[in-house]
C-alpha cells in the first residue's frame, strides 16, 4: 500500500525515490520542545520523527494555505453542509418525495464542479504544472490536514484502487464520487468504477 495518490509507483528510476537527509541544529523555545515531546511520547514516536512531519506538513500543505485561499474547516460542518441545504429546502416547501434525489443530486454535481474549477489555480500555484497526478497529489495533501484517510494500491492490468475514508456520510460519498470522476474524465479520459458506504468511497480506474 501507498499514499493515495503517490506517482513514485510509476517512476521507473529507483534513485530518484531514494530520500535523503541531513542533520541541522535549531535554537527553539523549551516549552515548544516540551508540548512536542509530549506529542511524540503520545503518538509512541521520536522527537525527531515528529518534527519531520511537521514540517514535511509545512512544506506540502501549511505554506501554500494562506497563498491559495485555503482555510481549515472543521469535519463537522463539511458533512452538514448538503445536509442542511436539503433540510432547509425541504422545510420550505421547496422538495417533495420524488425531487428530493433529484435536488440532492444537482447540488452535489455543482459543488464538485465548482471544487475541481478551484483546484487548478491551487495546483498550477503548488506544483507548477497541471495534470492528472498534480491534481491527485494536492487533493491528497488537502485530505491530510483536513484529518480524511486515504490509500493507493495498484493491481494488476494497470489497475489503480483509490480508497477514501472519510467519515462524513453518505452525501460526502457522492461528492467525492463526483469530483473523482471529473478528474479522471477531464484529465485523463478514463472512467472509474467507484464502490461507495456512507463514509467511504472506492474508485478503480485503469490508468
Amino acid at each position: 500500500m501507498s499514499d493515495i495518490f503517490d506517482t513514485s509507483s510509476i517512476n521507473t528510476n529507483s534513485d530518484q525515490s531514494k530520500k535523503s537527509t541531513r542533520s541541522v541544529s535549531f535554537r527553539l523555545d523549551s516549552k515548544v520542545i516540551d508540548e512536542m515531546q509530549k506529542e511524540a511520547n503520545q503518538n509512541e514516536i521520536s522527537l525527531n520523527v515528529l518534527v519531520n512531519q511537521t514540517l514535511k506538513k509545512y512544506t506540502e500543505w501549511g505554506r501554500y494555505e494562506n497563498k491559495i485561499g485555503m482555510m481549515p474547516v472543521p469535519k463537522l460542518m463539511l458533512s452538514s453542509l448538503i445536509d442542511r441545504a436539503i433540510e432547509i429546502a425541504t422545510k420550505n416547501g421547496l422538495l417533495t418525495d420524488t425531487t428530493l434525489d433529484l435536488y440532492r443530486d444537482q447540488i452535489i454535481k455543482e459543488a464538485a464542479t465548482t471544487a475541481y474549477s478551484l483546484m487548478k489555480d491551487a495546483v498550477l500555484f503548488m506544483k507548477k504544472d497541471y495534470n492528472l497526478w498534480t491534481v491527485l497529489s494536492v487533493l491528497q495533501e488537502y485530505m491530510k490536514v483536513s484529518g480524511i484517510n486515504s490509500d493507493h494500491q495498484i493491481g494488476t492490468g494497470r489497475k489503480h484502487i483509490f480508497v477514501i475514508q472519510h467519515e462524513l456520510g453518505e452525501n460526502w460519498s457522492l461528492f467525492t464520487k463526483e469530483l473523482l470522476t471529473q478528474i479522471f474524465e477531464s484529465l485523463a479520459q478514463v472512467r472509474a468504477e467507484f464502490r461507495i458506504t456512507p463514509n467511504t468511497t472506492t474508485a478503480e480506474v485503469i490508468l
